[in-house]
């Protein structure tokens, strides 16, 4: 296995808009793995979020203007897919996240936060070598 750095995604309410459709109260600042990956681990810290289901949502590129997407997994018989979510979060909570070979995510949050949120990312693969 081999992950990245720790990177941080803030979601600042008091940010300027970034791209179109753009939820200040409920997506991170853009985060740069570095490199892609398949997995993303995303840290919730201790004081949590405001009642609130927490996802990824990923971009192409690395462009603050481009429009996030979430992502959606098949199944193992690829008769159907889901959103990759969490249930709601209040305390610290750690979550891994499938998105499926990406450098780019932000984190999102279903609903408006009523202040600044501060999670931990990081990126990982399950081979060792490329």
């Amino acid at each position: 296995m081999w992950s990245s750095n720790w990177e941080i995604a803030t979601i600042d309410i008091d940010r300027a808009t970034e791209f179109s459709g753009d939820d200040v109260d409920r997506y991170s600042s853009l985060v740069d793995l570095k490199e892609n990956y398949e997995f993303a681990t995303v840290v919730i810290p201790a004081l949590g979020v405001d009642g609130c289901v927490i996802g990824v949502s990923v971009q192409r590129d690395g462009e603050i203007d481009t429009v996030p997407s979430p992502v959606y997994i098949m199944d193992d018989d690829a008769t159907g897919c889901f959103f990759h979510a969490t249930t709601s979060a209040s305390t610290a909570m750690t979550i891994v996240f499938r998105i499926g070979g990406i450098r780019w995510l932000r984190v999102k949050a279903d609903t408006n936060q009523a202040s600044d949120k501060t999670f931990y990312c990081r990126g990982f693969n399950r081979v060792t070598t490329g």
